[in-house]
């Protein structure tokens, strides 16, 4: 026979081989998964292509669990043969084979072997790559790692949507690039997709800052640190608790100095990031809060420690997580940062979200965000219906001359809660301390509160002006600025030497009458606005 025909002669035999082969109920079963898992994922790439809208849980199915199902049913097809074929051999009393046996002089064996490459090389293969690699590309988006497991991971998508890393993925800090890496993280998912599936999560999920790579391999490919120097204008602006919510602006000037002597001089907050040298430090608990023990190593290799335990410089460093500081040891929450209630009413006040000619407003919000409320739609019932209660009872008129200015607060606070406020997963500014900073939380007091000394008793400083130059307004001469020491709204007295996050918890102003019993006469001032502090 020419060969011209007897390729295609060949080609049917196999084909009725593989048919023959197949002709058994798991074989059979196992053809139908691969069919409808095939059309379904073409049906999904069309979609794709063709929708301008991506619906993660709907890329959660096509991407991950199709393909799953499409492997699945190839893996059963060859089963149900060889099942068949063993059932052959004991109904005729055969013995099994022990090796496998392909005979390519055999024309059915040799059209079977054919059409199967050809089926792997023009359908399977293709199908399989691309919807590993559609799989991959998904399991690296935000999208995937915020929305798909949607209860979990809501308060740090949602916090990441608004911040300034709202354009990064997050795989590209958690994981960033080389293979190391990403199996790590891949491992680390398939845990966590078994304890969301079984909700055997934490609530609230741990901090992650000693499960991240080091930031040399991940920020700083933008953030070069050798780049940031020199000071950096700053202000911020608190209304205050009072009937008026007095606004305050506080300006100054951040030295942000510098790593590099090449490019500056080695100063300010960022001299932290020793370009030569290093800062290590140990940490006794999983938030990094308190820090004991700093050691301080220059470029020629000198060491300096400082201790605030009491313990020798020379005796071993405390128990716990020791770290070498690197960006997000201070820049902890660069991505999910949850403001407290303060801040976050501050900020629509700021934008003009809630109208600030509205009585006591500021006091009134905060304290309805602060309410103990089981879920999020209890959360906006009761902050309207706090909000609308107050305005009832002491300024009536407002709820009709002004109803529209008194239902805008409403939506803004609801929105400042939706935003900050995570009671499925017991989230809020309080969960996660933030270290930028040291107003609501220790952040740079951690080490730099003047009780960290070295051995001859020099402390690490606590003073203002190492990292601070404010620029304070001169009375009766409006838009000019002198530098000087940190004005506060309200005499400091003996409490100057008080952290700001002892007082300032981030909620309601904590108060004389809070920590001292004999001033709580004050209360009634306090109600009638005649004390009025700024934050």
């Amino acid at each position: 026979m020419p060969a011209a025909e007897a390729m295609p002669s060949t080609v049917r035999a196999g084909v009725r081989k593989l048919l023959s082969l197949c002709n058994n109920v798991v074989s059979l079963f196992g053809l139908f998964i691969v069919a409808l898992s095939a059309t379904t994922l073409v049906a999904f790439a069309l979609l794709a292509l063709t929708s301008g809208t991506a619906n993660p849980y709907l890329n959660v199915i096509g991407y991950l669990v199709v393909p799953g199902v499409f492997l699945f049913g190839l893996v059963i097809v060859p089963i149900g043969a060889l099942w068949k074929q063993y059932r052959v051999h004991r109904a005729q009393g055969q013995p099994l084979p022990r090796h496998l046996h392909l005979d390519l002089t055999d024309r059915p064996t040799l059209g079977a072997l054919l059409v199967f490459m050809l089926l792997t090389f023009f359908v399977v293969l293709p199908l399989i790559v691309g919807s590993n690699y559609q799989a991959y590309r998904y399991s690296e988006t935000t999208a995937f790692c915020a929305t798909a497991c949607h209860t979990v991971m809501e308060p740090q998508g949602t916090a990441h949507a608004t911040s300034p890393h709202a354009r990064v993925t997050c795989a590209e800090c958690h994981i960033g690039e080389g293979a190391g890496w990403f199996v790590k993280s891949k491992l680390s998912g398939a845990r966590q997709v078994f304890a969301v599936a079984f909700d055997t999560f934490s609530r609230p999920i741990p901090p992650a800052i000693t499960e991240l790579r080091p930031a040399r391999d991940t920020c700083e490919h933008c953030h070069w640190p050798d780049k940031f120097h020199g000071s950096k204008l700053k202000e911020v602006v608190h209304f205050a608790p009072d009937e008026q919510n007095t606004r305050r602006a506080v300006r100054m000037l951040l030295k942000i100095g510098g790593a590099d002597e090449s490019i500056g001089r080695v100063e300010g907050i960022h001299m932290h990031m020793m370009v030569a040298g290093r800062i290590d430090y140990v940490a006794l608990d999983e938030h990094l809060q308190e820090i004991p023990w700093v050691r301080h190593v220059t470029a020629d290799g000198a060491e300096t420690i400082y201790r605030s335990d009491g313990l020798a410089h020379t005796a071993p460093p405390p128990t716990g997580i020791a770290r070498t500081i690197d960006c997000m040891d201070c820049h902890n929450r660069g991505a999910h940062h949850f403001r407290p209630p303060v801040s976050a009413v501050d900020l629509q006040l700021e934008a003009g979200r809630i109208d600030a000619t509205l009585p006591y407003i500021k006091r009134e919000a905060v304290a309805a965000l602060v309410g103990d409320y089981p879920d999020v739609a209890t959360a906006e019932a009761e902050i309207g219906r706090r909000l609308t209660a107050f305005y009832e009872e002491h300024y009536p008129e407002l709820l009709t001359t002004r109803a529209e200015a008194v239902a805008q607060a409403i939506a803004a606070t609801r929105d400042a809660y939706r935003r900050n406020f995570f009671p499925a997963m017991k989230v809020d500014w309080r969960t996660y301390p933030e270290n930028v900073g040291h107003m609501f939380s220790a952040g740079c007091f951690r080490c730099h509160d003047g009780r960290h000394v070295d051995a001859v008793g020099r402390a690490i400083s606590s003073d203002c002006i190492t990292c601070h130059t404010f620029l304070n307004p001169v009375p009766d001469q409006p838009g000019l600025l002198l530098e000087g020491a940190f004005q506060h709204s309200m005499s400091l007295e003996m409490h100057q030497n008080l952290r700001c996050e002892q007082c300032h918890l981030g909620g309601p102003l904590l108060l004389c009458r809070d920590c001292h019993s004999s001033l709580r006469g004050l209360d009634a001032w306090y109600d009638e606005g005649r004390l009025r502090p700024t934050h």
